[in-house]
């Protein structure tokens, strides 16, 4: 099931990424023929990256991989951008998809890595601004299958902690871009609107009634700082995204993200009874080897206090750090 999911999303995505460019060709191609003085809109700048390759993962209460520590696994991702700008006016939009397996003798096949990440930017920059736009922002991070909870309550069953819009980080915000150069930038916004989203039913409880082994299970939307009687969780506060890609040495590949969020709303139902700020923080190296083989190093890090430890659900989870070292083939579409 979590394979068919997976398939299903990264074929929905690749899809919808080839039919932009279909689309915007074609319409490029009929503004051109309609009139010879019709000013020329910039074509959109797309790539889409795919990589497959043997991993070792470290993690440290990485949520959605289920607890693992170490594993040698194999991981899929899809890194992809379609970027277009005219005249005042751009329209910048990323995909990041990174999913892993591991299948052992003793445990089975587990979920090591899930993030799917997508963004979209559309800016206008005033004029006498050189380096900074003014516009809106939308982002949408979860993952894409179930994670679970192993040998849950001492016995040999396992209890799904996390899955596709469980949760799930919606933010949408006006804000101002500055970009002092063509790999960086920072989108930063002190209204920013952000709603946490838990899919809970069917699957709230492992038991029905949520008593399991003669023990009171912890509603899955509570992990996350929810209500389990709302599906979401709607606040405002500041928000900051910063975002960098570049070839830092000769066939060495960098890309960052950066993302800060404070909310001006305290959460009732967080555990650790504090308001800190939320932080999510991507590292991706990737070394070229040759056309198609490269060798590439991910670092996450994590924070929200929201997020309950699923062992210790009145404690806070703390730092989440998910590392990856991987081998193997990748291409540019």
């Amino acid at each position: 099931m979590q394979m068919k999911k997976v398939v299903f999303c990264t074929t929905v995505c690749t899809v919808l990424l080839i039919s932009i460019q279909a689309q915007d060709t074609a319409a490029n191609k009929s503004l051109a023929d309609t009139s010879a003085t019709t000013t020329k809109i910039k074509e959109w700048t797309k790539s889409i990256s795919l990589n497959a390759a043997l991993s070792q993962i470290g993690n440290s209460n990485w949520m959605s991989t289920g607890g693992d520590e170490f594993t040698l696994s194999g991981i899929f991702s899809i890194h992809a951008f379609a970027n277009r700008q005219w005249g005042r006016r751009s329209w910048h939009n990323t995909l990041d998809v990174n999913y892993g397996l591991v299948n052992t003798s003793t445990l089975g096949l587990r979920k090591i890595n899930d993030r799917l990440d997508i963004i979209s930017k559309y800016t206008w920059r005033p004029k006498k601004w050189n380096k900074a736009w003014v516009g809106m922002l939308g982002q949408l991070r979860s993952q894409l299958a179930s994670g679970y909870q192993y040998n849950y309550f001492g016995t040999t069953e396992k209890r799904r902690n996390s899955g596709f819009f469980a949760p799930a980080y919606i933010v949408v915000t006006p804000g101002i871009d500055w970009r002092p150069n063509n790999w960086f930038s920072m989108f930063s916004s002190p209204l920013a609107v952000r709603w946490t989203v838990v899919s809970n039913g069917p699957y709230s409880y492992l038991a029905q009634g949520g008593i399991f082994n003669d023990k009171i299970e912890t509603p899955l939307a509570k992990f996350y700082g929810i209500n389990p009687a709302s599906p979401n969780r709607g606040e405002v506060g500041t928000f900051v995204t910063l975002t960098a890609k570049k070839e830092v040495l000769k066939n060495v590949d960098y890309y960052g993200k950066f993302d800060f969020y404070f909310s001006y709303i305290r959460n009732n139902n967080n555990v650790s009874g504090r308001n800190r700020p939320d932080i999510f923080w991507t590292n991706q190296f990737r070394f070229k080897i040759n056309k198609f083989l490269n060798v590439s190093y991910a670092l996450d890090m994590l924070y929200d206090d929201d997020i309950a430890n699923p062992n210790k659900p009145a404690q806070a989870l703390g730092l989440q750090v998910l590392s990856t070292f991987g081998i193997g083939l990748s291409t540019r579409l």
